[in-house]
């Protein structure tokens, strides 16, 4: 009997790469203090960093959709002279150090617009809106790559019938293009929130780390480590890699619904 050696070695490195994911994320549950779970979960504090992270990063989402559906549609519909230049600009956050993208948001804000808007009342430097525009910030660029293969996928003959029977181009963006992109919109939003939910970097360097003012979920657990509260900052990493994983069993199904979908035509 031949053995399949390729199967052996990539089997084994796929095995090891398993284990070790499974022993890291585990540590965090072996360190959780049980008996006491419920106490650290619902201090003022714990309740506070997961109100205001899922209310910034939903909002962060719900800003990266607007903005990326057309900016995908744009990339994905109107090539134009330099557009994979302009395209590799919007892509930058994700290639860059969030903390960079953090320095020069700062920059922006502290400059004369910036101070302007601080003076109407719309400060973002050390605010709940410094959270919102980092978060924003470093999950739009994922939003736009996952929004823009969806809009490639959808066969243009779809489009340009419904063009030649008449209909406007945006009724056929919101009746043929958006339906036929849907599973993918709906993937690369989830990608988009599950960045926006963990973004540290960018946020501290905008919004700082003010407890109870802009204590995101990774920034409690920044703040607590720091004071060597470990019981505390293990309990909202928990809550954390739940969401986490929350999220990629709905990207998971999602995406193999799309296969199923996909095999069956």
């Amino acid at each position: 009997m031949r053995i399949n050696l390729l199967k052996v070695v990539f089997s084994s490195v796929f095995i090891l790469f398993f284990l070790l994911l499974v022993a890291t994320y585990a540590q965090l549950f072996i360190k959780l203090d049980w008996n006491n779970l419920l106490g650290l979960l619902i201090t003022e504090e714990v309740l506070f960093s997961i109100r205001f992270s899922l209310g910034t990063s939903l909002t962060a989402l719900v800003l990266a959709i607007l903005v990326s559906i057309p900016t995908a549609y744009v990339l994905a519909r109107y090539p134009f002279f330099g557009s994979k230049a302009v395209e590799s600009l919007f892509y930058l956050p994700v290639f860059l150090p969030p903390l960079i993208s953090g320095l020069a948001l700062l920059l922006l804000f502290s400059s004369g617009g910036g101070r302007w808007l601080a003076e109407q009342g719309w400060d973002f430097i050390f605010s709940f809106r410094g959270v919102i525009i980092a978060q924003f910030f470093v999950a739009a660029p994922y939003a736009v790559r996952s929004f823009q293969t969806a809009f490639q996928a959808v066969d243009r003959s779809y489009e340009e019938a419904a063009e030649t029977l008449g209909d406007s181009p945006a009724k056929v963006f919101m009746k043929i293009t958006l339906p036929l992109s849907a599973t993918g919109l709906f993937a690369g939003s989830l990608l988009a929130w599950a960045r926006a939910l963990g973004e540290f970097g960018a946020t501290i360097m905008l919004a700082g780390m003010t407890r109870m003012q802009t204590e995101t979920l990774p920034t409690a657990i920044y703040l607590n480590m720091s004071l060597g509260d470990l019981d505390s900052a293990v309990a909202v990493a928990v809550i954390m890699l739940i969401l986490a994983m929350v999220l990629v069993l709905c990207l998971q199904f999602i995406l193999f619904k799309k296969q199923r979908i996909d095999h069956y035509q």
